[in-house]
């Protein structure tokens, strides 16, 4: 990159002679800056010429001596390791140029300086933004695709609660890549309250709590149905009947051979059945026992099928606890708690099936799979050389307002490409490190003993 040692030899031993020194090292130095402009890259590569300072003292001794102290370049739009406009600053010390055209620096520093309105993008992605954090690092917000998101798997922790016979989940958090996070700060994520219709019970019956459990949810109901007298069977064996309640007993009021009787029955629940058990047998003014001939005599006529009914099923978990009678009717007590398979719950509307479960009281609603839509996520991240390959893989990877560990997120998460290639450098010189700046990203280089082909600025030779 610097000049031909032999001719600028013989013309500064020639301009010394004849010319002051002053006019010597400016003609001397026009010659270098000409010389090094055609060594730095290829001719019709560069879109500005560089632009070449001499250093390090009076030229003529420098160029006697075949060696040049100090040369500054500086590059301003170049196209380097794929980025257009790129800026490239160089320092080189002690510089010469052997027979073969090459050049020779004994050390280098150098930067290539890229704005980030010029970094590319991947092809068929959106362009990402890249800016500068308050700590330095960078943070690249881009727009990942719903197809990305494809195997990422979320579980809703909803809290249940009963309003009659609605069931209301509302959500209270949501665990995505190993965080929980509070419902309220990812509303667009969760939804809102979820409700259930649960089978109608009879009237005196309610619901009385719901637990989500491992095996399913447990829903306990309790209470008092009622049958009303006046709505009991009006015909019992093919005689007419009606009814009345007296001390705990139900009075079958009927008639036989012209007479009229109460067969006064005591209620008793086996199982599902409800049988109305003979007690007393009241007829020609007098209570007989149903061990008496006429209470025998009578009953003889009534068909004790006709007297036994089943009730109606009750959900698996759930019985008939206890039976009475008053004026207002045969009251039945209900209680106990009924599992209902999770696989009974509604799947909410999407492509995506939805696993529930139980957990800490909570019922899950487990998904795997995006919502469909692109989804804009920030990487923050400190990049890094790594060899020839310039790294911005992020160390947090932002969406919804939170930061995860990008390790979690890019588990399930397709990535987006984090690791860009650079151009190959000669022998002895190497990337150093990179600087995140206000607006671009600074690339540092340094070298010792490093071997310069022309055009090699631009990543190759002419």
């Amino acid at each position: 990159m610097t000049v031909s040692v032999v001719v600028l030899v013989l013309a500064a031993g020639m301009l010394s002679l004849a010319v002051p020194l002053p006019l010597v090292d400016s003609y001397l130095s026009n010659q270098v800056i000409d010389r090094v402009s055609s060594q730095v890259a290829c001719p019709g590569a560069l879109a500005q010429p560089p632009r070449v300072t001499v250093a390090g003292g009076p030229l003529v001794p420098q160029v006697l001596h075949g060696t040049l102290d100090e040369l500054r370049i500086a590059v301003p739009d170049a196209t380097l390791s794929g980025v257009a406009h790129a800026n490239f600053v160089a320092t080189m010390r002690k510089v010469s140029q052997p027979a073969d055209n090459s050049t020779h620096v004994a050390s280098m520093e150098a930067t290539i300086t890229a704005a980030f309105k010029n970094l590319p993008a991947a092809p068929g992605a959106t362009m990402p933004q890249f800016r500068r954090a308050e700590d330095g690092g960078l943070t690249v917000d881009v727009v990942m695709p719903a197809e990305a998101a494809e195997n990422v798997r979320a579980k809703l922790f909803l809290k249940m609660s009963l309003r009659g016979e609605t069931v209301r989940s509302t959500p209270q958090s949501l665990r995505i890549f190993g965080q929980t996070i509070p419902a309220a700060q990812v509303g667009d994520l969760t939804g809102g309250v979820r409700t259930e219709r649960l089978p109608h019970l009879p009237d005196g019956v309610a619901y009385k709590s719901i637990d989500p459990r491992r095996d399913g949810l447990h829903v306990a109901l309790a209470g008092v149905s009622t049958t009303p007298l006046a709505s009991l069977p009006t015909q019992v064996g093919g005689r007419a009947v009606t009814y009345a309640a007296t001390g705990g007993l139900l009075g079958i009021n009927t008639s036989a051979i012209g007479v009229p009787l109460t067969i006064f029955t005591t209620p008793v629940l086996s199982g599902a059945t409800l049988t109305l058990t003979p007690s007393k047998v009241h007829i020609l003014g007098g209570d007989h026992a149903t061990n008496d001939p006429i209470a025998k005599l009578v009953l003889s006529q009534i068909n004790s099928k006709d007297l036994s009914r089943t009730l109606p099923a009750l959900p698996a978990g759930v019985t008939y606890r206890s039976v009475s009678v008053d004026s207002g009717g045969i009251r039945l007590t209900i209680g106990g708690v009924t599992v209902k398979p999770f696989s009974a719950l509604s799947q909410p509307p999407g492509d995506h099936p939805t696993v529930f479960g139980a957990e800490d009281g909570f019922l899950t609603a487990t998904q795997k799979g995006g919502s469909g839509d692109a989804t804009p996520i920030s990487l923050h991240g400190r990049p890094q050389i790594r060899g020839a390959t310039l790294d911005i893989s992020p160390k947090e990877i932002e969406m919804f307002g939170v930061r995860f560990p990008a390790a979690n997120v890019l588990a399930e998460v397709t990535p987006q490409q984090t690791t860009f290639p650079l151009q190959k450098l000669p022998a002895n010189l190497a990337y150093d490190r990179v600087e995140v700046l206000p607006d671009a990203l600074r690339i540092h280089l340094t070298g010792k003993d490093v071997t310069l082909a022309k055009g090699s600025l631009t990543g190759g030779g002419c």
